[in-house]
């Protein structure tokens, strides 16, 4: 087998992959689930308050089966094929919308500022809302002690933007390739596809996705998507 065929064969290895594991831990992790649930109402049954501690650790369970759906989740995104059902959209109005049912902590705050000439682009909503979502998700976690994110809409004669702005560390090396690069994370906890995958979702479209260092500190993650004039 020559080396052209080696490299056809580990993209095709790493779907099959993905979708076996993605297959055997999501039923195990629904049983789990389920089992909580049952779990808790039976302790509350009649009325009765729940131990604390009990609670605590079932809250435990419960936020590890999402963790695990979610890096399932990603490895799913970043293998398989997307179909994509394209409409115009404005791009004030789907930030508005987004930003208004995206769950912050406490310690966030978010700012939108909308584009005077509301520019529009076609794209696939739902794949353009999850690219914007790890965008507003690295973010997050990135400000460990809390701060502020702010989208903006602009444009240019071709490219309707969608520009997030943090005020955490910034990028590390004041890279901003770095990011986008598969399985590249420095956070403890996460599998490092989520930015990998949207400028994934960005160039299906055929839009662009870049990081740049913000002064003095913090960073901006840039979706620009096809401008419908």
């Amino acid at each position: 087998m020559d080396t052209t065929d080696q490299k056809q064969e580990k993209p095709d290895l790493l779907k099959q992959m993905s979708s076996v594991v993605g297959h055997e831990l999501r039923n195990p992790l629904a049983i789990i689930s389920n089992s909580v649930y049952y779990v808790k109402t039976k302790l509350a049954a009649g009325g009765a308050v729940l131990d604390p501690k009990v609670a605590k650790h079932l809250g435990i369970i419960e936020a590890e089966v999402k963790h695990s759906n979610d890096v399932i989740e990603e490895m799913s995104l970043f293998t398989r094929p997307r179909d994509l059902s394209p409409k115009q959209v404005s791009l004030n109005d789907f930030v508005t919308d987004l930003a208004a049912y995206y769950k912050l902590p406490p310690t966030v705050t978010l700012k939108t500022i909308p584009d005077p000439s509301d520019p529009r682009s076609a794209f696939d909503t739902d794949t353009i809302s999850k690219a914007v979502n790890y965008v507003l998700d690295n973010a997050v976690q990135a400000m460990f002690e809390g701060g502020v994110i702010t989208i903006e809409i602009s444009h240019d004669a071709k490219c309707a933007h969608i520009a997030v702005t943090d005020t955490g560390p910034g990028l590390p090396d004041g890279d901003g390739e770095k990011v986008f690069v598969p399985f590249f994370t420095t956070k403890p906890r996460g599998i490092g596809l989520g930015l990998t995958i949207t400028r994934k979702f960005l160039e299906l479209h055929n839009g662009a996705a870049k990081a740049a260092p913000v002064r003095p500190h913090g960073a901006r993650i840039t979706l620009s998507l096809p401008l419908i004039q």
